[in-house]
C-alpha cells in the first residue's frame, strides 16, 4: 500500500465552497508551526494494524517530521520530510535511508508521509470533489471524496477538513472495491514552538544511506 508522508484536507453552502477554496484555507491556517498525533489503521501484511505516530511541522520551510509509537514493528523510527527529500530512520539497523521526496516511501509501512502535511500535493494525485458536510467530534467538516490519479496505492479518498479551523482531520483510503485500506484521524492538534534542528536530529552514529 502506497499512501501519498503529510498528513492534509447543511449541504447547500458546502457546495457553494470549491475544493481549491478549501485547500487554500487549509493552507493559510497552518503556516505557523504545529503538531499533532495521527491514530488509526491500516491494512498490514497480515491484516489491520494500528497506527499511532508524532507529527511535527513547520510549514514555512517545508518540513515535517513523523515519529512512530504503533505498530511494534515500526516503533522507534522516525521520518523527516525536506523540500527535496525524505528521510527514514530505521531504529532497528540506526541507519537513516534518504531519498527524494517525490518517490520515496515510510519503510515496513508503504505510504508517502507527505499526505498529512501538504493537502495541495495529495490534490495533484488524487482528483477531489466536494461532496457536502459531516458532523465529527471535532465540529463541522467539509467532506471530500477523491480518484487516484495514477498507481498510488489506494484507489479512493474521504477526505475530511474541519470548517472551524481549516485543516485535514480524517483520512479515509478505500481499494477499487471499496474495502478500507487505512483509516486515520488527526487528534491532539496544537500550534506549537518548533525549530528545522529539533525536526532534522538524529543519531549522531547512525549510518546514512541515500537512494
Amino acid at each position: 500500500m502506497r499512501l501519498l508522508l503529510t498528513l492534509f484536507l447543511v449541504l447547500a453552502p458546502a457546495l457553494a465552497q470549491s475544493v481549491e477554496g478549501i485547500l487554500d484555507r487549509v493552507e493559510k491556517n497552518l503556516t505557523e508551526p504545529w503538531q499533532a498525533v495521527v491514530r488509526g489503521t491500516f491494512q498490514g501484511p497480515s491484516g489491520p494494524e494500528e497506527l499511532e505516530a508524532r507529527v511535527y511541522a513547520i510549514p514555512k520551510e517545508d518540513l515535517f517530521r513523523i515519529e512512530f509509537l504503533k505498530p511494534a514493528s515500526l516503533e522507534g523510527n522516525f521520518t523527516v520530510i525536506t523540500a527535496k527529500e525524505v528521510w527514514n530512520y530505521l531504529y532497528l539497523t540506526n541507519q537513516v535511508i534518504i531519498s527524494p521526496r517525490e518517490k520515496a516511501q515510510v519503510q515496513g509501512l508503504g505510504f508517502s508521509p507527505q499526505t498529512f502535511g501538504d493537502p495541495k500535493a495529495l490534490a495533484k494525485e488524487v482528483s477531489l470533489r466536494l461532496v457536502g458536510e459531516e458532523r465529527l467530534p471535532e465540529g463541522v467538516a467539509w467532506k471530500l471524496l477523491g480518484q487516484a490519479k495514477g498507481n498510488q496505492g489506494f484507489a479512493q479518498l474521504e477526505l475530511y477538513v474541519l470548517k472551524a479551523d481549516p485543516r485535514p482531520v480524517r483520512f479515509l483510503f478505500r481499494d477499487e472495491g471499496g474495502k478500507v485500506l487505512a483509516d486515520l484521524k488527526v487528534v491532539a492538534f496544537r500550534r506549537a514552538n518548533l525549530t528545522p534542528a529539533a525536526l532534522k536530529r538524529y543519531p549522531k552514529d547512525a549510518q546514512v544511506v541515500r537512494r
